[in-house]
Parts: structure tokens; sequence; C-alpha cells
């Protein structure tokens, strides 16, 4: 008893301790807000702000704006003739009693009111969100309910708060908060930030949330002082860079924008913040070089030299045509040779070319200088141009000449090549490539070993409940530290380990047959991948005249055409827009994709509004579509659904496919069951009853009528292109 008390006195003490120093730090902070504070009124607005405005002020006295006049056209008033055969409301008399105009009944037909709909934003593809501490505002239920106690819970729920429940008469914009955390961090060096932020939300909680305010601050330095960010200078007044930098610093933010499984810069699916180790452009490139066989020795690419066409008469292939080798613009990547062989293959290369034209990068032999010196900037385009692979120097003289402008001195491909004979080889520090045969070989034995273990121990199953992040380089896929074998998922392509057993090997399936569980694609829950498998046409493309495979639907978008209208269920629903065959891909279930833990912070509103669009993609991660979505989401709840809704890997990402569980006709409308997930079980309730086969038929013809006027490009289709079946 008395070490528990010691422990809990310990604890009050550090309690008190901390205490205090958010004391301390507040009396400080008050101190340099006012002082700010004082010189932004009195020095910015009330003397350059003033000055700013009478300068306006002064150059519109000078330049006043000529009014133009202009006259008000009568105002004719029609004369109203009376409709025969129906009987007069109104009539307009003059002062005498004598009728001037009667204005007719004109009876409107009655139209039911549309459902009420909430807003939201159209998207074809999933979009990460990130996750929300702060809510924006406190939901309206109504004015009949009393929302105390769910203020309360949602003040819980959310640990940043509600914007705006606290009242603030203090006023504080970008430039006071920026000096008055950079008066405070002078005034207490030892403090952390974090406590200084923390200590700003509690004193103006509707400015910032703590998170925020640490993602802010860095901005705001930017914005205010930038003098005081220690950054290097890269290029000069005329757009040129002053030195020559390695490619690492050039390419820096196209490597870490670039998303390596879109192939796309900012992706909003894969963002540099939340990309989970997807690889990087310098690993990647190495790879690329090394299959392609960047590297090789001398000789394979004097052959290759004799067969390219030269680009002019003064073209390097025609001058360094007697004997002289290309050279190597990648030195040892494949890293298969021996040391002392590689060195014979140079001196039998170098011993075979004329005297005067020995310019080999192994030996550091010498070139005739340029006619004009390299400036740093030439150097580093060149050695951006050299990392990417590129063999030929004519192309890469293009490119650089064009990346220089038009006012710089062009090189010729003549110059470009002496200038990479006296640079020297560049090195990618790449893997060693492992020899073809071998890589068939492997490949083989991954798909005997995946149906060996996957398809005969699973019971007909794969698991797919975990989020698909790679594992590393030379990782043990054998034991529980390599995080794809931890969840009980597959390594895909995107992962470290090449020679790993555990490593999905895609099918082997011949066109049009991946749609059984014969195809491994189709029976692990996968769409098949053009990377990976390589006998189904899953790389083909409309129009190529031979049979495409039929596991490709949601990476290509290949969905229904569909609308919406009034429901007869709830609301409003999803209807078919077209005949719909049975197992065709109708559309994906798109919107939002954000954690467990924020569905729970949104999912306690949406079941106090009665209304829910999460749908659960994984162990962590779920679909909102409440305000990013596509028209599926409409669809209502059924026991006897026409759609089925299947959670399936698309490259190393889970999606929501929707797909016809029968033949479904043209303004049908769409119903898949809700079943037993946690997401969808209030969300049953909300659908108040169950349409009879006879009811669903009556009301299919009256928006099939309804169909027919609207074109195909209507605004309310989801897609244009017809799917195929899965």
């Amino acid at each position: 008893m008395k070490r528990i008390s010691d422990d809990q006195q310990k604890y009050q003490q550090q309690k008190m301790k901390h205490k205090e120093q958010l004391d301390e730090i507040c009396e400080q902070l008050m101190k340099a807000y006012w002082t700010v504070r004082k010189f932004y009124e009195e020095k910015k607005i009330g003397h350059e702000g003033l000055k700013a405005f009478k300068k306006a002020r002064d150059e519109a006295r000078k330049k006043p704006m000529p009014i133009q006049p202009f006259e008000v056209a009568p105002l004719i008033l029609r004369e109203l003739k009376p409709i025969k055969g129906r009987p007069m409301a109104a009539l307009k008399r003059a002062d005498n009693g004598v009728v001037i105009s009667k204005c007719p009944i004109i009876p409107l037909q009655h139209l039911e009111a549309t459902p009420p709909m909430q807003f939201w934003t159209h998207t074809e593809v999933n979009i990460n969100a990130e996750d929300e501490f702060t809510l924006s505002h406190i939901p309206f239920l109504g004015d009949a309910e009393d929302d105390t106690s769910f203020c309360a819970e949602l003040m819980k729920t959310f640990q940043d708060g509600i914007h705006g429940t606290c009242e603030i008469f203090r006023y504080i914009n970008d430039y006071i908060l920026y000096y008055t955390l950079r008066q405070l961090s002078e005034q207490l060096p030892h403090t952390d930030m974090d406590n200084m932020f923390r200590v700003v939300h509690q004193q103006f909680p509707n400015k910032a949330s703590f998170h925020e305010l640490r993602a802010l601050y860095p901005d705001l330095q930017r914005r205010f002082q930038p003098e005081t960010i220690d950054k290097q200078r890269f290029t000069n007044e005329q757009g040129e860079l002053v030195e020559k930098f390695k490619n690492d610093r050039l390419l820096n933010s196209y490597e870490l924008l670039l998303c390596h499984k879109c192939f796309s810069y900012d992706c909003i699916m894969h963002n540099a913040a939340t990309s989970n180790g997807y690889g990087n452009s310098k690993k990647l490139r190495t790879k690329r070089q090394s299959s392609s066989g960047v590297g090789r020795h001398s000789a394979g690419k004097e052959n290759c030299s004799k067969m390219r066409r030269s680009c002019s008469t003064n073209c390097y292939l025609l001058n360094n045509s007697s004997g002289a080798a290309q050279p190597a613009m990648v030195a040892n990547a494949t890293g298969g040779g021996k040391k002392g062989s590689n060195k014979l293959q140079q001196k039998n290369s170098i011993a075979s070319r004329p005297q005067q034209q020995q310019l080999s990068i192994a030996t550091g032999g010498t070139a005739p200088a340029d006619s004009a010196k390299w400036t740093p900037h030439e150097e580093a385009i060149f050695n951006v141009l050299r990392s990417t692979g590129e063999e030929e120097f004519c192309r890469i003289a293009i490119m650089l000449n064009l990346s220089l402008g038009e006012t710089a001195r062009k090189r010729t491909c003549q110059e470009v090549y002496e200038y990479a004979c006296r640079a020297g080889p560049q090195s990618t520090n790449g893997e060693s490539s492992s020899p073809v045969k071998n890589a068939k070989c492997r490949k083989k034995d991954n798909h005997r070993q995946f149906r060996a273990i996957k398809w005969a121990n699973t019971n007909g199953t794969v698991e797919n409940h975990g989020r698909f992040i790679p594992c590393k380089a030379k990782c043990d896929c054998r034991s529980s530290a390599c995080h794809c074998v931890k969840v009980n998922n597959l390594c895909t392509k995107y992962c470290g380990c090449v020679d790993c057993g555990n490593r999905f090997p895609g099918c082997r399936c011949a066109p049009g047959n991946c749609r059984t569980k014969q195809c491994q694609c189709y029976f692990a829950s996968w769409e098949c991948d053009p990377d990976v498998c390589k006998s189904c046409n899953c790389d083909k493309l409309d129009g190529s005249g031979e049979p495409i495979c039929k596991n490709v639907s949601i990476q290509r978008g290949l969905q229904k055409r569909l609308i919406v209208a009034p429901s007869q269920v709830a609301g409003w629903g999803c209807f078919a827009n077209e005949d719909i065959e049975k197992n065709d891909f109708v559309s994906e279930y798109c919107g939002e994709v954000i954690s467990t833990e924020e569905s729970e912070r949104r999912g306690k509103i949406y079941d106090r509004v009665k209304c829910s669009y999460l749908f659960g993609l994984n162990d962590e991660q779920v679909v909102d579509a409440t305000r990013v979505g596509n028209v599926i989401r409409f669809a209502n709840h059924s026991q006897n659904p026409n759609c089925r809704a299947k959670v399936i890997v698309v490259n190393g990402d889970h999606k929501i496919g929707i797909f016809a569980q029968r033949l479904i006709k043209c303004g049908e409308e769409l119903f898949f069951d809700y079943g037993t997930d946690s997401f969808w079980k209030q969300q049953i309730d909300f659908v108040p009853r169950e349409l009879t086969q006879m009811v669903r038929r009556e009301y299919r013809v009256s928006v099939v009528a309804a169909a027919a006027n609207a074109s195909a490009n209507s605004a309310g289709s989801s897609g244009t292109t017809r799917g195929d079946s899965v």
C-alpha cells in the first residue's frame, strides 16, 4: 500500500508540475499577445493601413470613374385577355366601377414533393480523408429535438471540441498568432512547442485546433519571416541552377509527390502523408534500368549503336563509328560479372579502337574539349536525363536543349557524347538482377506454392481483411515480423520481397476465363493485374480485336448507366438505365476512405439524423459516401436484393464492387442486402418497408417511361461505358 501511495504521490507531483508549467506559459502568452496586438493596431492598421487607404483614395480622386447616363426603358403592360370557357377569379375596376381587366383561373396539377436530400459531391474514385478532431458545427436535429445531451456526447467524442462553442471576444489573426508564438518562444526557450500550442488552443479555441496549429506554424514562418528559414538558393535570376546539384535534391519534389500506384502527382488516394512505403523513384528507376539491360558491357552497346539512325551528318554515331564503343550509361548495374573479367573486357575494347578515339569511361580516357565550357545548369540537367536510363545521346541532346531555353547555346549530340565520356560512369546502386531463366522458374514455383498452400489449406477462402501495406526488402515473410503475414495478407507487387513465397503470382487463365474459382485472382477476390497476369489479356484495350479479361471491370470503370429517382422504399433510390445481366459489374461504391476511429465519430451523428452511408472496407478503413460519393449510394436495403456487394483487391487497394445478382431490367430499382455489418445494422431500421414483386414491377414501368425521355449523357448518369460480366 505504501508503494502504491508513493506512485500516486509521484504522479500527483508530476501533474501539478505540468499544470504550473502550463499556467506560466499561459501568463507569458497573454502578455506577448497584448504586446503584439498593440503593435499591430498602431503600426500595421493605424499607420500602414491608413497610409494605404489614403493612397488608394487619392488615386481614385485623380482618376474619377465616368458615370454614363442611361435611360430606363418604359414598362410595357400587355393587355389581359380572358380565356373563354373559364371562370374569372379577379376583376380590375376603375373608380367608376367599370371593369378594366379580368384575370383567369389556371388550375395547376398537384405534384408530390420530392424527398429531401443532403448535399453531396460526385466522384468516381475513392478519396483519402484525414481524421477530424474538431467538429465544425452542431448538427441540426429538428425544432422538436432536445440536443443538450447529444451536444455533451459530441464534446466527449471530439477531443478538440466543437468550433464556436466558446465565446471569445479577443481578436487574433495569423499575424498576431505567429509573432505571439515567436515572442513566447524567445521568452521561454526551453519550453516544448506542443505545450505552447495547447495553451494557444485553450485561450483561442476558435482559431485552430492543437493538430492544426502544429501544421500551421511552419507555413506562418514562411509567410512572415522567410529569412529565418535556412534554405539554399537553387537558381539565379535567369532561372539557371547555380551549381551542380545531385539528382536526389533536384528530383526531391517529384519523388515526394509521385504516387507509384496511380503514376500521378499529388494523388488524392495515396498522398505523401499516408503512402506507407509504396517505394520511391530511385529504387524503381534502378529496377527498370537493371531489367532493361542498362549497364551492360560496351560490346553490346556497340551493336545497338550500329542499328540506330543518325540524326544528322554530324551525328556522334557517324563520327565515332570506326570501332569506338558508345560510353556506358551505368556502370556494373547488373553486378553479375567478376572484377577480373570486367578489366579484361575493358582492356580488349580499348585495344580495338583507334588511338584518337579512345574515349572509354572505364579507363578514364580523355576526349576532345568542348567548344564551350559546360555550366552547372547544363551538367545537372544532363545527369538527371542520364539517370532515366536513356542510351541515345541524340535524344538526350534534344531534351537538354529544350530545358535550356531558346536563348541558351544549343548542344549537339557529339558534344553530349564527349561530355559523357569525360564525366565517367553513373552508378545507380541497383540490385543485382537474376537471370531470366531463374525468374521464370521462380514464377512457376510461386504458382504451384500458391495452389498448394493458399488454395488447398484455406477451405476455399483467402483472407483480405487487413490493409495492404508493402513489406520491406529482405523481409522474412514466414514470420510474424512481416506485416503481410501478421494481418494474413498476400504480398503484392509493391512489396520489397522479390523471392517471397507469399507473393501473389497472378493467374495463367486463357482470355475470358477469369470468372470462376479456377482463376487464382477470382478465387482470392483480386482483380487481374497486367503486371503479374500475362496470359488472360487483362492488358488489352477495347478495339484490339482480341478477347479481353472479364476480371478488370473496377480498375477500368466499366460500370452501368444509373439514374436517381424517388424510391418506393425510402427517400431517393438508384435505378438501372439499361438492362443488366446476371453477375455483371454495376458500379463501385465510392466515397471518402476514413479510419475506423473517424467512422465511430461520424457514426454517432449519422445515427441521430437516421441516415448513414458508411461501408466497411477492411479492418482499418471505412468508405463514407455521405459527403462525397457516386449515385450507387442511393441504393436501398432489401432482404430480396437484386445486387450484391463484394470487397475486391484492385492494384493493392480494397474496392467495393456492386454486382447484379440476377437479370435486372431497365428502370428497376437497385437493392442490396446491408447484411450484418456493424456499420449497416441501424441503417436497416431506417428503411421503413419491403416492397413486393408486384409493386416493384408497377413502379418500374413509370421509371422506364421517365428514363426513356432522358438522354444517355444526362447529368444523372453515372457511367457511359457498358461493362463486362465478372
